[in-house]
């Protein structure tokens, strides 16, 4: 009998325990929140080509159509890509051009991005001049500002006289995320340091304008430039490092019209496609460079 109780006693403490746990108030599961995606301002938001950008060469891509916001005219973009001297083949040669060929004239070598294609107006541009290596900001922005004077200073076809063309305008520097635009123009000119997909690209140069129809109409409305941080950057032409006022001024001569040249007789020129680790010999400009920005304004 005394048993009996215990068994019964045992049991109504089982039910009364599992009762009291069914009965508690479950609490709620917290939100699972999705992953937002990165904002297209993100600052270190890779830059990669649009899947849809034509190959014209091995350097120059053609971007999509688009209407230029302060016109309303048509426009097309394309993307030059500065890559680093080893990739030209084991002979030395680079990659030939499969459109606008440099024109050549003994030892002057300049090439435009289309005939007739530069600046009808004058507007200024901006730089984020924050990077990794340690180039202060001031030298970064001063770099920019030569470089575009030493294009402006050559447009009559003479260095050091000051009697050259105002094409770029002035600049500013700003610690404001930029992006440049592979999809269409906003009307805003922007440098400024960051990841690029492909590690052996030191630069990419983008140029929105009209490249066709009657040459009179041709025109430039907006450039873009990235330096690729995957790189240290000097100011002073440190060895491992790229050199910012060489890499600059040919970038430069892209926003300004100028295309890449690849011939072996054309390498010492500001223009030329390739550059490497210590260079410094592209921070002034040559007879090539000269004649053509000459011709071009």
């Amino acid at each position: 009998m005394k048993s009996y109780f215990l068994v019964a006693a045992f049991t109504l403490l089982i039910f009364v325990l599992v009762e009291n746990v069914l009965a508690a108030p479950t609490q709620p599961e917290a939100p699972v929140t999705p992953n937002a995606p990165s904002s297209p301002n993100t600052p270190n938001k890779t830059f990669f080509l649009p899947k849809d950008a034509v190959k014209i060469s091995e350097d120059l891509f053609r971007l999509r159509s688009a209407k230029d916001p302060g016109t309303n005219e048509s426009v097309e973009g394309y993307a030059i890509i500065h890559k680093k001297a080893h990739l030209r083949d084991a002979f030395g040669a680079a990659p030939a051009r499969v459109s606008r060929p440099a024109k050549l004239s003994g030892s002057t070598c300049y090439g435009y991005l289309a005939s007739g294609a530069k600046w009808k107006q004058v507007e200024p541009w901006v730089v984020n001049p924050a990077n990794g290596s340690g180039v202060s900001d001031n030298d970064v922005f001063d770099v920019f500002s030569s470089s575009i004077s030493k294009w402006e200073d050559a447009t009559d076809g003479n260095i050091g006289n000051g009697a050259g063309v105002n094409v770029i305008g002035n600049g500013t520097s700003t610690s404001s995320v930029l992006e440049a635009d592979t999809v269409s123009p906003d009307n805003l000119n922007e440098a400024y340091f960051g990841a690029i997909e492909d590690s052996d690209t030191i630069a990419v140069t983008i140029v929105w304008g009209i490249f066709s129809g009657p040459t009179r109409n041709r025109a430039l409305v907006e450039w873009d430039q990235i330096y690729n941080t995957v790189y240290e950057w000097s100011s002073t032409g440190e060895a491992n490092k790229m050199d910012l006022d060489n890499i600059v001024t040919h970038e430069i001569g892209h926003s300004f019209g100028m295309n890449d040249l690849y011939k072996s007789f054309c390498s010492s020129q500001t223009m030329y496609g390739y550059a490497d680790f210590g260079e410094t010999m592209k921070r002034t400009l040559e007879a090539g460079d000269i004649n053509g920005i000459n011709k071009l304004y």
